[in-house]
């Protein structure tokens, strides 16, 4: 039921996007708050699968942000569902700095690294495309859709951001 559920909300979700109709709120939120809630959410799941889940945020007093926390907390949640999904043994790590800028505008950079299997060339050109998966026994071995990085992809860019995997 769960599973079925996530995969609505993700069809509802790309269907709005690609519609034109999602709206990108602007409220402030602690960025700290925000990572120690991911955090604690994903942290059962880490150790059950015998991994270290780590948040290092190095902003200090650049904590309270404006921007849409909702959008950005689906972005993480997208992000570390993955990383813990394909991170056989090791970690999984939660990074916010901020990045250096020309203007008056605090731009942040949110990473989340794992320990895990990897990317080929070819896998990462075609990792943000709607229902692409790895490989075809991806879904069959890990589960998924497909749809999460194509939608953590695209509320990046509503929010001004951008998204881009090394590996």
């Amino acid at each position: 039921g769960d599973a079925l559920l996530e995969l609505l909300n993700d069809i509802l979700d790309l269907s709005k996007i690609e519609a034109g109709k999602v709206s990108v709120e602007n409220y402030p939120f602690s960025v700290d708050d925000l990572l120690t809630s991911v955090g604690t959410l994903w942290q059962t799941r880490a150790n059950q699968a015998g991994l270290t889940l780590a948040i290092e945020n190095t902003l200090g007093d650049l904590d309270c942000i404006h921007s849409d926390g909702t959008r950005l907390r689906q972005i993480l949640h997208n992000l570390i569902g993955n990383a813990i999904k394909f991170t056989e043994t090791g970690s999984v790590t939660i990074r916010a700095s901020a990045a250096p800028t020309t203007d008056d505008r605090l731009t942040l950079r949110f990473e989340v690294t794992d320990t895990g299997i990897g990317l080929t060339q070819d896998q990462i050109d075609g990792l943000f495309k709607p229902f692409a998966q790895a490989d075809g026994s991806t879904t069959r071995k890990y589960g998924g859709t497909g749809l999460g990085l194509t939608l953590s992809k695209q509320f990046a860019e509503l929010l001004g951001g951008e998204m881009g995997v090394d590996s």
